[in-house]
């Protein structure tokens, strides 16, 4: 989607929410350590993501779904998918 909409043939930090840039300062894993494989640190770094958007919102669903540019529908299946039980008060 981001490629849809940046303005040049490539997508570039500019164009990433600033939510995903934040994130990707912190250095979310070792990406030289690629032995988990694909998938793995693609559900690490999303579930990154959510529990950031989640953090921002105090648990908002809503809330969380509208930062991360998704529906709520979308965000509640994401979080059943990668077992995400957000508790704000830890």
């Amino acid at each position: 989607r981001a490629v849809v909409l940046c303005r040049d043939e490539f997508v570039t930090k500019a164009d990433l929410p600033n939510l995903i840039n934040k994130i990707s300062e912190k250095k979310v894993f070792d990406t030289t350590d690629l032995e988990d494989g694909y998938e793995t640190k693609v559900k690490a770094f999303e579930k990154e993501i959510i529990l950031e958007a989640l953090s921002r919102t105090n648990g908002n669903k809503s809330a969380a779904a509208r930062i991360l540019n998704i529906t709520e529908r979308h965000l509640r299946s994401r979080l059943d998918i990668l077992g995400i039980v957000y508790n704000k008060d830890l």
